[in-house]
Protein backbone atom coordinates (compact mmCIF):
# COMPACT_ATOMS: atom_id res chain seq x y z
CA UNK A 1 0.00 0.00 0.00
CA UNK A 2 2.24 2.54 0.85
CA UNK A 3 5.80 1.44 -1.00
CA UNK A 4 3.91 0.55 -4.10
CA UNK A 5 0.85 3.48 -4.62
CA UNK A 6 1.96 6.13 -7.06
CA UNK A 7 0.30 8.93 -5.20
CA UNK A 8 2.55 8.05 -1.87
CA UNK A 9 5.65 8.81 -3.73
CA UNK A 10 8.52 10.27 -1.55
CA UNK A 11 8.09 14.04 -1.69
CA UNK A 12 11.31 15.46 -3.50
CA UNK A 13 12.96 16.12 -0.77
CA UNK A 14 12.57 12.47 1.10
CA UNK A 15 15.82 10.37 1.01
CA UNK A 16 16.71 6.88 2.81
CA UNK A 17 17.78 9.67 5.16
CA UNK A 18 14.66 11.46 5.71
CA UNK A 19 11.96 8.58 5.37
CA UNK A 20 7.99 8.98 4.72
CA UNK A 21 6.91 10.21 7.93
CA UNK A 22 2.94 8.58 9.00
CA UNK A 23 1.03 9.70 11.64
CA UNK A 24 -1.89 6.35 12.55
CA UNK A 25 -5.62 7.53 13.92
CA UNK A 26 -7.42 4.77 15.08
CA UNK A 27 -9.41 3.87 18.01
CA UNK A 28 -8.57 0.32 18.35
CA UNK A 29 -4.83 0.20 20.47
CA UNK A 30 -4.16 -3.07 19.20
CA UNK A 31 -4.44 -1.70 15.86
CA UNK A 32 -2.70 1.45 16.77
CA UNK A 33 0.27 -0.76 17.60
CA UNK A 34 0.57 -2.86 14.95
CA UNK A 35 0.26 -0.73 12.76
CA UNK A 36 2.76 1.60 14.02
CA UNK A 37 5.42 -1.54 14.45
CA UNK A 38 4.72 -3.09 11.37
CA UNK A 39 5.10 0.10 9.12
CA UNK A 40 8.27 0.94 11.13
CA UNK A 41 9.91 -2.31 10.20
CA UNK A 42 9.04 -1.29 6.52
CA UNK A 43 11.17 1.74 7.23
CA UNK A 44 8.78 4.57 7.44
CA UNK A 45 8.75 6.72 10.32
CA UNK A 46 5.72 6.97 12.63
CA UNK A 47 5.07 10.25 13.79
CA UNK A 48 2.24 9.68 16.25
CA UNK A 49 -0.76 7.58 16.74
CA UNK A 50 -4.30 9.42 17.98
CA UNK A 51 -6.99 6.99 19.04
CA UNK A 52 -9.92 9.39 17.98
CA UNK A 53 -9.69 12.00 14.51
CA UNK A 54 -9.79 15.40 17.05
CA UNK A 55 -6.49 14.51 18.68
CA UNK A 56 -5.14 13.31 15.15
CA UNK A 57 -6.05 16.41 13.60
CA UNK A 58 -3.87 18.68 16.62
CA UNK A 59 -1.22 16.15 15.81
CA UNK A 60 -0.91 17.45 12.19
CA UNK A 61 0.75 20.75 12.77
CA UNK A 62 2.80 19.41 15.50
CA UNK A 63 4.34 16.74 13.40
CA UNK A 64 3.29 17.14 9.61
CA UNK A 65 3.16 13.79 8.93
CA UNK A 66 3.58 13.02 4.51
CA UNK A 67 0.84 10.04 5.10
CA UNK A 68 -2.35 9.55 7.31
CA UNK A 69 -3.87 6.16 8.16
CA UNK A 70 -6.86 7.30 9.17
CA UNK A 71 -10.16 4.78 10.69
CA UNK A 72 -13.23 5.98 9.76
CA UNK A 73 -15.43 4.30 12.68
CA UNK A 74 -13.46 6.46 16.30
CA UNK A 75 -14.76 8.56 18.73
CA UNK A 76 -15.30 12.39 19.50
CA UNK A 77 -14.44 12.97 15.47
CA UNK A 78 -14.69 10.29 13.35
CA UNK A 79 -12.50 9.46 9.97
CA UNK A 80 -15.28 11.16 8.06
CA UNK A 81 -14.80 15.04 9.68
CA UNK A 82 -11.38 14.45 10.47
CA UNK A 83 -10.80 14.54 6.61
CA UNK A 84 -11.55 17.55 5.61
CA UNK A 85 -9.78 19.05 8.57
CA UNK A 86 -6.88 17.38 7.97
CA UNK A 87 -6.26 18.69 4.40
CA UNK A 88 -7.08 22.01 4.96
CA UNK A 89 -3.79 21.93 7.88
CA UNK A 90 -1.94 20.48 5.40
CA UNK A 91 -2.92 20.04 1.63
CA UNK A 92 -0.36 17.57 0.75
CA UNK A 93 -0.77 15.43 3.27
CA UNK A 94 -1.65 11.57 1.80
CA UNK A 95 -4.52 10.39 3.68
CA UNK A 96 -5.18 6.74 3.14
CA UNK A 97 -8.87 5.76 4.66
CA UNK A 98 -8.69 2.68 6.65
CA UNK A 99 -11.71 0.42 7.93
CA UNK A 100 -13.78 -3.23 8.23
CA UNK A 101 -15.04 -4.59 5.13
CA UNK A 102 -18.86 -3.38 5.09
CA UNK A 103 -21.50 -2.04 2.65
CA UNK A 104 -22.13 0.77 4.97
CA UNK A 105 -18.26 1.72 4.94
CA UNK A 106 -17.20 0.54 1.70
CA UNK A 107 -20.30 3.58 0.80
CA UNK A 108 -18.31 5.88 3.35
CA UNK A 109 -14.72 5.19 1.83
CA UNK A 110 -15.93 6.19 -1.95
CA UNK A 111 -17.34 9.28 -0.04
CA UNK A 112 -13.90 9.82 1.09
CA UNK A 113 -12.31 9.44 -1.54
CA UNK A 114 -14.20 12.00 -3.71
CA UNK A 115 -13.27 14.23 -0.66
CA UNK A 116 -9.55 13.90 -1.14
CA UNK A 117 -8.27 10.81 0.34
CA UNK A 118 -5.65 8.77 -1.88
CA UNK A 119 -6.37 5.20 -0.98
CA UNK A 120 -8.40 2.94 1.29
CA UNK A 121 -7.36 0.26 2.66
CA UNK A 122 -9.75 -3.05 4.21
CA UNK A 123 -9.51 -3.88 8.01
CA UNK A 124 -10.27 -6.97 8.92
CA UNK A 125 -13.45 -7.09 11.38
CA UNK A 126 -11.57 -7.81 14.77
CA UNK A 127 -8.98 -7.04 16.63
CA UNK A 128 -8.04 -10.96 16.24
CA UNK A 129 -8.35 -10.92 12.63
CA UNK A 130 -5.96 -7.67 12.51
CA UNK A 131 -3.05 -9.67 14.64
CA UNK A 132 -3.86 -12.96 12.13
CA UNK A 133 -3.77 -11.22 9.18
CA UNK A 134 -0.69 -11.48 6.61
CA UNK A 135 -2.73 -9.75 3.98
CA UNK A 136 -3.61 -7.04 5.91
CA UNK A 137 -0.04 -6.38 6.74
CA UNK A 138 1.14 -7.02 3.36
CA UNK A 139 -1.65 -4.16 1.86
CA UNK A 140 -0.56 -1.85 4.46
CA UNK A 141 3.36 -1.84 3.85
CA UNK A 142 3.79 -2.68 -0.05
Amino acid sequence: MLAANPSLAPKPWATASVPIKVLIADDSAVVRGLVARWIGEAGFTVVGTASNGRIAVEMMTRHDPDVVLLDIDMPELDGTEALPRMLAASPTVQVVMMSTLTTRNADISLKCLALGAVDYLAKPESNRGVTTSDAFRADLVE
